[in-house]
């Protein structure tokens, strides 16, 4: 019994082929009932009158029944969806079932008509089993089990009998049937085999493209997708951005485009490290993620940068208050093993169609809304405006300009004095650039050093006015020095920092008499490249002082790690000092630092006589500003110092 159940049960055959039978079977199935069914009512039909009616009528109305049931149950699961695998492997099981009680049933009922009618009845009964074998190893090729099912149930019992009639020519069909058979069974066999291997191979083929389907999504995943915050990265915004783009030229809707950038994360990398820093883009990601509108789609273009699409933004008032949470979001502290840090984030916004109908152009002016927040309105968020574009042409105007300026004559530079009001001496004089075109005419330092910035030629207008500068100051008194001023870009090149140096190298001015004044922002665009750079000058001779003290990143420890001779504190603090406690506070804190440090502090932007004399009292003694003298050109800086020389000198 255990044996009959092993060999009709396909439990052990893969999914895949169960299913393949399966298939095959129900196309086969009914045509191998209807060839039987035609067969077994000739049969009948033949010996009828001759044998008794349960064999000619009662045997083949039972198959016929069964095989017509069967035949339509097949015929009706080919039009349904495809069953479970549990499912096939029953009906699987049931075919092979079917196969041994049937193949028994007509075989016997076969010989038991053998012995009624005549020699051509007889004929007809050998001629009905070998169609009969025919059909079914044909039909049922997809079952390994029938090879072995004919031969047992059919041939051998059909054989046997047939021999041991006393007529040669039923023992030659004997051993014909039994030849026929066996090489059929070999054939099925074979067929079989090749049809398991075809199926096998299409397992594997179809196994091996699914894997290459998830390995295709995953890559295309990973292609799309930042590996540090998990949210979409710079290709995949872009994608998405012309997508969004084509669909609301279609449709006339507008939506808004936002950048992000974070001040302040710089000085996280350096002080905890970049692992921290990578901690922290994380929580700034899960952050935004949890305040984001739910159809906002948010993006990280690399380092601290990060874009926002708003596709149903409102008015500007509401785009803007969406993205004030984003920008709240951020002010609560980030946590640290060693400590703790807070950010803030700055957002330009660019709505379609207003600020361009073209992509890249909408990009650019969230661009430049994000960075004309950060120069004006430090974390918090901007939309671009007629404003702006007002403003970018101007820019775009001198750009060219630039590109075609004949920097030597037109760039110049004025000197405003740096003094020590305790000894009522000037100490040296800081070099500021103008520059005077002829189509433009005068233009604003910030401008016109932004934009060189901006064009990459920073340091073609550096080294002009820095030989101009040093060729003025060379014939100063020894004892005055030139402060002139490094812009990130220079600091964070080797290569202009070494032409700056063979430079004043071959003016007549010593570098002992230079001063490089720098600002904590262009420090922390690359802190470890512009440390070394401010080494290389220290090392020169030249010293070192850092501009716009306290307006910045503000760190002790970059006061301490840096080659630094002199503070400068931002006349942002000197402008209330006269009624805001605070100012006041914070000034004389970092004169005690400076004391405490001993380097010089310079106090600019000093304008007026109250504002002196506050100064004075919590211990300044070195100042810049308009209340002193308002910047002059070389020949009225000479005639300054010399102005000075003869004061000192009737002192």
């Amino acid at each position: 019994m255990f044996g009959i159940r092993r060999f009709i049960d396909s439990s052990g055959d893969s999914k895949e082929l169960a299913l393949a039978q399966f298939s095959a079977l129900s196309q086969q199935i009914p045509l191998l009932y209807a060839i039987v069914i035609v067969n077994t009512l000739t049969l009948s039909y033949v010996h009828y009158g001759l044998a008794p009616k349960f064999l000619t009528i009662g045997f083949p109305a039972f198959f016929c029944v069964i095989g017509v049931v069967r035949t339509l149950r097949m015929a009706f699961s080919r039009g349904k969806r495809r069953p479970s695998i549990d499912i096939v492997r029953r009906q699987l099981r049931l075919t092979i079932v079917l196969g041994i009680i049937l193949g028994a049933a007509m075989t016997a009922w076969a010989i038991a008509l053998f012995s009624y009618g005549d020699a051509f009845t007889k004929g007809h009964v050998t001629l009905f089993i070998g169609l009969n074998m025919i059909a079914v190893i044909t039909c049922l090729m997809p079952l390994r089990q029938v090879a072995s099912l004919i031969f047992v149930l059919v041939a051998i019992p059909s054989v046997m009998y047939l021999l041991s009639q006393p007529e040669m020519v039923y023992r030659a069909i004997a051993v014909n049937i039994l030849l026929v058979s066996g090489a059929m069974g070999l054939v099925l066999l074979r067929s079989n085999t090749e049809f398991r291997n075809s199926v096998e191979k299409q397992r594997a083929l179809d196994e091996q493209k699914n894997t290459l389907l998830v390995l295709n999504r995953e890559n295309r995943r990973l292609a799309a997708e930042d590996s540090l915050t998990g949210l979409p990265n710079r290709r995949c915004f872009f994608e998405k951005l012309e997508e969004t783009l084509e669909e609301r030229t279609r449709t006339g809707e507008d939506f808004v485009l936002g950048l992000l950038d974070l001040d302040g994360f710089k000085p996280i990398n350096d002080i905890f490290g970049h692992a921290a820093g990578d901690r922290l883009l994380i929580e700034v990601a899960r952050r935004m993620q949890a305040v984001m509108p739910d159809d906002g789609f948010l993006a990280r273009l690399g380092g601290d940068e990060f874009a926002i699409i708003l596709p149903h933004p409102g008015t500007n008032l509401e785009a803007e208050s969406a993205c004030d949470r984003i920008v709240d979001a951020m002010s609560e502290s980030f946590d640290f093993d060693d400590g703790s840090a807070t950010i803030s984030a700055t957002i330009g916004l660019a709505r379609f169609p207003d600020a361009s109908r073209n992509a890249q152009t909408l990009y650019e002016r969230a661009d430049y809304a994000l960075y004309y927040t950060k120069q004006n309105n430090k974390g918090h968020v901007g939309v671009y405006s007629i404003e702006h574009e007002t403003i970018l042409k101007e820019v775009s105007m001198i750009a060219q300009r630039l590109r075609e300026a004949d920097l030597d004559n037109e760039l110049s530079v004025v000197f405003q004095p740096i003094v020590d009001h305790a000894q009522g001496e000037t100490k040296g004089f800081e070099a500021l650039a103008r520059w005077h075109n002829p189509v433009l005419g005068k233009v604003s330092p910030e401008l016109f050093i932004r934009s060189a910035e901006q064009m990459g030629i920073i340091s073609k207008l550096t080294l002009v006015l820095l030989q101009k500068a040093v060729d003025a100051a060379a014939a100063w008194p020894e004892d005055k020095y030139l402060s002139f001023n490094l812009s990130a870009y220079e600091l964070c090149s080797t290569e202009t920092i070494q032409s700056i140096l063979a430079l004043v190298d071959a003016s007549p001015l010593p570098t002992s008499r230079l001063v490089f004044e720098i600002t904590e922002t262009a420090v922390m665009q690359d802190f470890s490249r512009a440390n070394q750079s401010l080494k290389l000058l220290r090392e020169a001779g030249a010293q070192i002082a850092l501009d716009d003290f306290g307006t910045g990143y503000s760190s002790l420890s970059y006061v301490r790690q840096l080659p630094l001779d002199r503070l400068k504190i931002d006349r942002s603090f000197i402008m209330d000092i006269e009624t805001d406690q605070a100012s006041m506070d914070i000034v004389k804190s970092i004169v005690d630092l400076c004391c405490n440090l001993k380097i010089d502090c310079i106090v600019e932007g000093v304008e007026t006589e109250p504002q002196l004399q506050m100064l004075e009292s919590i211990g300044c003694r070195q100042y810049q500003g308009f209340y002193f003298s308002r910047p002059m050109d070389a020949r009225s800086a000479a005639q300054y110092v010399a102005f000075d020389q003869d004061l000192e000198c009737a002192g």
